[in-house]
């Protein structure tokens, strides 16, 4: 006994056609009812309160993105500009380093422009050890 194919598409197509007449027909009559649609109601707005949190919550991250993109096109003098190449080039440095590469007197002027940089974020940091660790923020 050989089974059509096309026979069985067909009737599952039809049973999927009269479930779905089904649940309309269904909903047509629950419509009827003004606790249904109150409910329906209820829920939209609550859906729309909950959409419109999510755009508040997304736009902030936006705002704060931008922010950082602004600090960014601040103007960098030319020893900043420096010092970001050297940092750059060394994949990580610290304040001792960058004094005895651009000739600071001492550890705290290096520490202090690199602070700088780092609250510009253009740099990230991390303590390590006795050290403060600067790389390039990405």
């Amino acid at each position: 006994m050989s089974v059509n194919l096309n026979d069985l598409i067909k009737d599952n197509v039809e049973q999927e056609y009269k479930d779905l007449v089904f649940d309309i027909k269904y909903d047509k009559e629950q419509f009827k009812d003004p606790m249904t649609i109150g409910l329906l109601l209820y829920r939209l707005t609550m859906e729309r309160k909950k959409t419109n949190e999510l755009f508040t919550k997304i736009l902030k991250k936006l705002d704060k993105q931008q922010l950082k993109t602004q600090v960014k096109e601040v103007q960098l003098s030319e020893l900043e500009q420096k010092i970001i190449s050297f940092v750059k080039t060394h994949k990580t440095t610290d304040a001792e380093e960058v004094q005895k590469h651009f000739g600071y007197k001492g550890k705290n002027a290096a520490s202090a422009r690199l602070n700088s940089l780092y609250n510009q974020g253009l740099l990230n940091k991390k303590r390590v050890g006795k050290k403060v660790k600067y790389w390039i923020q990405e």
